[in-house]
């Protein structure tokens, strides 16, 4: 059982090698979403790009500093 977990643990490591990345991702997109539904007049293709955006350059900043 433990070889198992421990190959699963390897496996989702291939997708998500930095935690607080994905996370702020999945938050964007949930806000994104959210967005979408209760503000409907809002262009959301453009401000979900621009936060997927954000969230890429600040993950690239934090890479670069070596903050894990």
């Amino acid at each position: 059982m433990n070889a198992v977990r421990k190959a699963l643990a390897e496996l989702a490591g291939l997708f998500v090698e930095d935690r607080l990345f994905a996370l702020a991702i999945a938050l964007w997109v949930g806000a994104a979403g959210a967005g979408a539904r209760f503000l409907p007049g809002t262009p959301v293709a453009i401000v979900f790009f621009a936060g997927l955006l954000v969230v890429l350059v600040a993950g690239a900043v934090r890479g670069a500093r070596g903050v894990r």
